[in-house]
C-alpha cells in the first residue's frame, strides 16, 4: 500500500484510478458493501490525494448524488494498515472501518484534520445543537408584536456582552498598570539573584575545578608510573623467555643435526673407501698384467739382444700375440662385470626390505665404478 499510495500523493484520484486499483478495491468492496459504488462516486470528486503524517486520505469536494450523501472521506493509516471510509448523510456521519484483528470488535480510525468537523464528538455535538436550535426557530414562529422585543433583547444581550468585555479589558489594564512597578522590581531582583548565584557558583566551582584538574593529573601520573612499574618486569621477563627459547631451539637444532652430519660424513667416507677399494680391485690385476707384459717384453728384448738370432718379425708377432691376449682378458672382465651388474639390478627389483635394497645399491655402484674404470684403462 505504501509503495502504491506514496507516488500518487498530489494526483487526481479519478485520473489515477485510485479506487480501481486491485489492492484497494479488494478491501473497499467487502468493507462498504452496497455503499461502495456511491462512495467511490463522491470520493472521485476530490482534486488530489493527500498525506498527513502516516495518513493517506481523499476528501470529496461536492456530491453528484445528494440523496445518497453530502460528504465522503477515505483514509489509510500506514502505521496500523487500517482502511476507513466516512460518509455524511443528512449531517450524520457514518463510519466504515476495518478491524485490526479478530479479537478487536471495533477500532476507531484516525482521521485527518480536514475531516475533524465530521469525526470529532465535540464538534458533532455542537453541530447537532445548532441544527436543533435552527429547526426549533424554524418550527416555532415569533409573533409580530414580539419581534421588536426579541430584537431588543438580542441587542441588549450583545451590549451586555460588549460592556462585560470592556470592563474586563479595563480591569486588566488597571491591574497591569498597578502591578507594573512590582513586576519590574521583581524581575530586577530575579536578575540580581541570578547574577549573585552565578558569581557564587563560579567562586565555588573555580577552586573545585582547579583541585579536580590537579587530582586528575596526579591520578594520570600515578597510573602511568604504575603501568610502567608493572610492564617493565613483564617486558624483561618476556625478553629473557624469548632468549631462552632461542637458545633451546639452537641447542635442539644442534643436537638433531650433529648426528645427521656425523652419519653423513661417515657414509661419505665409506663410499670413498668403497670407491678406492673398487678401483684398487680393478686396477691391481690390470697393473699386474701390464707389469708381467713389460717384464716379458723386457725378457724378450734381453733375449733378442743376447741371442741376436731372432728376427724382428718374430718379435713383433710375439708382441702382437701378447697384446691380443691382454685385450681378450680385458674383454672377459668387462663381460663378467656387465653380467654382475644385470644380476644386481634384478636383485634390486626383487628386494623386499630397505636394508637389502641399500646393500644391493652399494654393490651395484661398485660394479659400475669398476666397469667404467676398466673401460677407461688402455
Amino acid at each position: 500500500m505504501w509503495a502504491l499510495l506514496k507516488p500518487m500523493v498530489g494526483l487526481d484520484p479519478k485520473e489515477a484510478n485510485l479506487f480501481r486499483q486491485p489492492l484497494i478495491q479488494s478491501r473497499l468492496e467487502p468493507l462498504l458493501g452496497s455503499h461502495y459504488s456511491g462512495a467511490v462516486q463522491l470520493l472521485e470528486t476530490a482534486d488530489k490525494i493527500q498525506q498527513e503524517g502516516p495518513l493517506f486520505y481523499v476528501v470529496s469536494k461536492y456530491t453528484p448524488v445528494p440523496e445518497l450523501a453530502e460528504k465522503a472521506g477515505f483514509v489509510w493509516n500506514s502505521e496500523t494498515n487500517q482502511m476507513a471510509v466516512l460518509m455524511v448523510s443528512g449531517g450524520a456521519p457514518q463510519v466504515f472501518a476495518e478491524k485490526l484483528n479478530n479479537e478487536v470488535v471495533e477500532q476507531i480510525p484516525v482521521w485527518p484534520k480536514e475531516l475533524s468537523d465530521y469525526t470529532e464528538p465535540a464538534k458533532l455535538q455542537q453541530q447537532a445543537i445548532n441544527k436543533a436550535k435552527q429547526q426549533l426557530s424554524d418550527n416555532i414562529p415569533v409573533p409580530a408584536a414580539v419581534v421588536p422585543l426579541v430584537d431588543n433583547a438580542k441587542n441588549l444581550k450583545d451590549i451586555k456582552g460588549q460592556t462585560k468585555n470592556l470592563l474586563e479589558e479595563k480591569k486588566q489594564s488597571l491591574v497591569d498598570h498597578a502591578l507594573s512597578p512590582l513586576i519590574d522590581a521583581k524581575q530586577q531582583a530575579q536578575q540580581q539573584m541570578q547574577q549573585v548565584k552565578e558569581q557564587s557558583t563560579q567562586a565555588v566551582l573555580t577552586p573545585i575545578n582547579d583541585v579536580k584538574q590537579q587530582a586528575q593529573q596526579q591520578v594520570q601520573q600515578v597510573k602511568e608510573q604504575s603501568t610502567q612499574a608493572v610492564l617493565t618486569p613483564i617486558t624483561d621477563a618476556k625478553q629473557q623467555a624469548q632468549q631462552q627459547v632461542q637458545q633451546v631451539k639452537e641447542q635442539s637444532t644442534q643436537a638433531v643435526l650433529t648426528p645427521i652430519t656425523d652419519a653423513k660424513q661417515q657414509a661419505q667416507q665409506q663410499v670413498q673407501q668403497v670407491k678406492e677399494q673398487s678401483t684398487q680391485a680393478v686396477l691391481t690385476p690390470i697393473t699386474d698384467v701390464k707389469q708381467q707384459a713389460q717384464q716379458q717384453m723386457q725378457q724378450v728384448k734381453e733375449q733378442s739382444a743376447e741371442a741376436d738370432l731372432v728376427a724382428e718379425d718374430d718379435l713383433a708377432a710375439e708382441l702382437a700375440t701378447e697384446q691380443q691376449s691382454l685385450k681378450s682378458e680385458k674383454s672377459q672382465r668387462v663381460n663378467l662385470l656387465q653380467q654382475q651388474i644385470k644380476a644386481a639390478e634384478q636383485q634390486l627389483q626383487q628386494a623386499s626390505t630397505t636394508d637389502d635394497r641399500k646393500k644391493i645399491e652399494l654393490q651395484l655402484q661398485q660394479l659400475k665404478t669398476m666397469l667404467n674404470l676398466l673401460k677407461a684403462t688402455d
